[in-house]
């Protein structure tokens, strides 16, 4: 029975870190990134010292080897940091061979002071079995058997190049250490990998409209910010209303009210993905959409195209023109501003002219 309930709990354990290391990569990336950084700043500080302290505790030999590992330490800092910001590979190999550089030098440092002031065990080295696994997000079970991996390689060194009596201390001590490593790490991980899905959750709750499941105003105003901010790529604005909202909920209920923003928002994400928009729910019945068409004739395609799509999704709406409900859209290029809250208010009253010349159309602001 316990044996059982374990393996259950392993396997599920493994199905939830499989599934939050799927979802949770932009924060995963960051945090590497955070880390990474003091550890480089802490490494920097340490091969200083080494450095300086080589040629009269160690040998002059030393100086250079430290000053070539100092050199290699720069240049996997630098490619980490290439990789992260531009995301061209996946960090992850890099990690780990900075890892085992690491681990490679410690044990090198170990072995290279042990035969110059006497034999001795290497407690800091084997310190790095508890701290390594914290540093790495990955499977566990990955990130487990290669430091079991890296425990049998410094217990055979320290077989080969310490006395006994400090071999015998490596080797329990480290087992000690990689065991404790691998339960910390498996603890620290799942907690931190759950802390990313809460936050993740809670910035999505803060950011989308429960209702149609779209990004909300708070999410639209940020994302044209960040836009605005850095010039990103922004050539037209919808504004869209659906028509005659108010006594669609007064005739079939606000139940009724609420399926029917729920259908729109579905139908509006996926006329999204297929050309190129990105849809926010503005208040009420109204809806906005952002899209990088770049000229006037594609907004005006585009919004007819969406303006047909909902018309087809023939939702019954008896006090309706066409029995339907049914949308109008007002639509402006950004170009001619470069300032969201104009072309918002230009969008805005080409959609009012829409509404004003019958409902079910578009208008466009020039």
């Amino acid at each position: 029975m316990f044996i059982g309930n374990t393996l259950r709990t392993l396997i599920d354990f493994h199905k939830n870190e499989q599934r939050l290391l799927i979802q949770e990569k932009e924060h995963i990336s960051l945090f590497c990134s955070q880390v990474f950084a003091i550890i480089s700043l802490i490494m920097t500080v340490i091969f200083g010292v080494l450095m300086f302290f080589a040629l009269p505790f160690f040998n002059v030999k030393y100086l250079l080897i430290y000053t070539i590992s100092f050199f290699v330490f720069l240049v996997l800092t630098f490619l980490f940091r290439r990789v992260h910001v531009t995301k061209s590979l996946h960090y992850l190999p890099l990690v780990y061979t900075f890892v085992f550089y690491l681990y490679a030098f410690g044990i090198f440092a170990s072995i290279s002071s042990a035969s110059g002031l006497g034999s001795h065990a290497a407690s800091s080295v084997i310190c790095l079995q508890i701290i390594f696994p914290l540093l790495i997000f990955d499977r566990s079970y990955r990130i487990n058997l290669i430091f079991i991996g890296m425990y049998l390689m410094h217990s055979v060194l320290s077989y080969l190049f310490k006395d006994y009596s400090n071999f015998v201390l490596d080797m329990f001590n480290g087992a000690a250490f990689t065991l404790g490593g691998i339960i910390i790490g498996l603890y620290e991980r799942y907690v931190r990998l759950s802390n990313f899905e809460k936050d993740r959750l809670l910035e999505h709750q803060k950011n989308t409209d429960m209702l149609t499941d779209l990004p909300n105003r708070r999410k639209l105003f940020e994302r044209l910010t960040d836009i605005q901010e850095s010039n990103g790529a922004l050539a037209g604005l919808f504004m869209i209303d659906i028509d005659y909202f108010k006594i669609y909920n007064d005739t079939l209920g606000h139940l009724t009210g609420d399926q029917c923003l729920r259908t729109l928002g579905k139908c509006f994400a996926e006329f999204g993905e297929e050309n190129d928009f990105e849809f926010y729910r503005y208040g009420g019945e109204e809806f906005c959409a952002l899209t990088t068409k770049d000229t006037y004739d594609e907004l005006r395609e585009h919004a007819e195209r969406l303006r047909r799509k909902v018309e087809n999704l023939a939702m019954p709406f008896e006090q309706s023109e066409r029995g339907v409900v049914t949308i109008s859209i007002g639509f402006a290029p950004h170009y001619y501003t470069q300032n969201y809250e104009v072309t918002i208010k230009q969008a805005d009253d080409a959609l009012y002219n829409a509404k004003r010349t019958g409902r079910n159309c578009i208008f466009g602001s020039k």
